[in-house]
């Protein structure tokens, strides 16, 4: 390949000056090694301060969000060996805010269907054990039966559709979960359906 359409930073190094990695980014555009660049598992602030520091060099900055994001939500504050004050992986409230402040941002939303959690519950990781939790999957499998869809596909479709810029990045391991994620695309849901999505906490 000679030219990467997306380059993410996937890891935040603070022992590295942001920039460094503003100029070294914004080299790669210039020459064309690069089209867009995207990052992912940094706190929202180190993200605007990286965009920042872009814009006053007149460089391009980050314009892709990747971070976990599903109808599930996790908790933020369980502490791991990469975040040890709690998940910076996740879009949460405060990347939702940052998104629609900023409408020239995208979240591509890895893992929407947490690794098919919505099929097999108990591959959910511990920072899901929450009393959230519950509540939306019993609203999520109401609406599964209302739709005649899977689980897995309202999730996509309430995603693909909704107010902020999302684009799943969906994984499968055989070509009928393809299939099956493929067909979240033609699920329209109606906005009852959006507002109890959406309300159940």
């Amino acid at each position: 390949m000679e030219r990467l359409d997306l380059l993410y930073a996937h890891i935040d190094d603070h022992t590295v000056p942001q920039s460094e990695t503003v100029e070294g980014f914004g080299a790669l555009v210039a020459e064309g090694t690069v089209g867009l660049l995207g990052v992912s598992n940094q706190a929202v602030w180190r993200v605007e301060r990286a965009r920042a520091l872009a814009a006053a060099a007149g460089l391009p900055g980050y314009e892709v969000l990747q971070y976990q994001h599903s109808l599930l939500r996790p908790r933020t504050d369980v502490p791991s060996d990469l975040f040890p004050d709690g998940s910076l992986g996740h879009a949460g409230a405060e990347m939702a805010g940052y998104l629609r402040a900023e409408p020239g941002l995208t979240l591509v939303a890895c893992s929407p269907l947490l690794c098919g959690a919505y099929a097999r519950p108990e591959r959910l990781p511990a920072d899901f054990d929450h009393p959230g939790v519950p509540a939306r999957l019993a609203v999520l499998h109401e609406i599964a039966r209302e739709t005649g869809a899977t689980p897995g596909q309202v999730v996509l479709a309430w995603q693909i559709g909704h107010e902020l810029p999302v684009i799943p990045l969906a994984g499968a391991s055989s070509v009928a979960q393809l299939e099956e994620n493929l067909a979240a695309v033609d699920l329209e849901l109606p906005p009852e359906q959006w507002a109890r999505l959406d309300a159940a906490h």
